[in-house]
């Protein structure tokens, strides 16, 4: 005997059809991810260059047309469903299909155009990368460049998420699916104030430096995990630390007596040269690192990345590596 579906029921089963059958847009798909990447409707719409009703009034059409809630307003912010969790990853590989996309057809016509977001972390973005943006955008004046500044964590999963198409961080990502290649070496050296004991001392050790408090950059700092290293520490200590977000916020806090770091050789050269901070060798600490230029190694770079990236090879001491 047939089944017999009353006409509610009928019209219940119409209207989930007709929701799932709607198509989904890019532009809603874009919100659902700037939504969980960035925490809040507030953040969401100021990366994206738009209004915040903009943002709300997509994210609304979205989870009516898969009728299901995908975010919760939380405290300030929102929170990913269960739901939201399993639909992200399909959500972000669209967003990615869509961008090779745009990448095909921009490699059909030859032409290096478009946007171009870049993130770095704090020594590059200030001290290596400004030159050679400059030659780039004299080079390739179609291009849009977009910086993004933060931790190296911070920048990776920018260039993880998409939301950057390259990176140059301090660390050396062992991350799946991400292709590196060793760009310029640097060195931490000691810094103190003008004023502080050390500046009158030779033979400066390991230990005398731990016996000072230490001033350093916060958790997912290349910078900070390159000292601890160097210090032979495998976290930082409980007491005697003060910890900084950002490298100009370092050497302030050192400028003013409040204690003693290491520091990218880069970023401390004008200071030492006008005798706002003092340096000297440390008897068994020698830490030199690099920096490393980064890419999604799945998909095919666009021709904006191909250009920026031999505008930085012009620099680069070492071949690529993937994970």
């Amino acid at each position: 005997m047939a089944e017999k579906h009353t006409d509610g029921e009928t019209r219940r089963e119409g209207r989930a059809r007709g929701r799932e059958d709607e198509p989904l847009s890019i532009r809603q798909l874009e919100v659902f991810d700037a939504l969980v990447t960035h925490g809040s409707f507030t953040a969401a719409a100021a990366h994206m260059g738009v209004s915040q009703p903009t943002v709300s009034g997509h994210m609304a059409d979205l989870e009516r047309r898969l009728g299901m809630r995908l975010v919760e307003r939380v405290h300030k912010g929102v929170r990913v469903t269960p739901e939201g969790e399993k639909l992200l990853p399909p959500a972000r590989a669209a967003l990615r299909g869509e961008r090779n996309v745009r990448v095909a057809a921009t490699e059909l016509h030859g032409l290096v155009t478009g946007s171009l977001p870049v993130g770095a972390s704090t020594i590059p973005a200030v001290y290596l990368l400004p030159d050679r943006l400059a030659a780039f955008t004299a080079e390739h004046p179609e291009v849009h460049l977009r910086l993004l500044t933060g931790s190296s964590e911070r920048t990776l999963d920018r260039l993880a998420s998409g939301e950057v198409e390259l990176a140059v961080v301090g660390t050396n990502p062992t991350r799946r699916g991400m292709r590196s290649t060793e760009f310029t070496a640097d060195r931490l050296v000691l810094i103190f104030a003008p004023g502080h004991p050390f500046a009158s001392r030779r033979g400066i050790t390991r230990d005398d430096v731990l016996g000072e408090t230490l001033v350093m950059r916060t958790s997912g700092s290349g910078t900070r995990a390159a000292m601890l290293e160097g210090l032979g520490l495998r976290q930082a200590p409980l007491d005697g630390v003060l910890e900084v977000d950002g490298t100009d916020g370092v050497k302030a806090m050192v400028r003013a007596g409040l204690g003693v770091s290491f520091i990218s050789e880069l970023a401390v050269r004008e200071d030492l040269a006008h005798g706002f901070l003092c340096t000297a060798d440390v008897h068994d600490f020698r830490v030199e690192r690099s920096f490393y230029v980064v890419t999604r190694s799945e998909g095919t770079p666009g021709p904006a990345v191909r250009a920026f990236e031999e505008v930085l090879s012009r620099d680069c001491i070492g071949a690529g590596s993937s994970s």
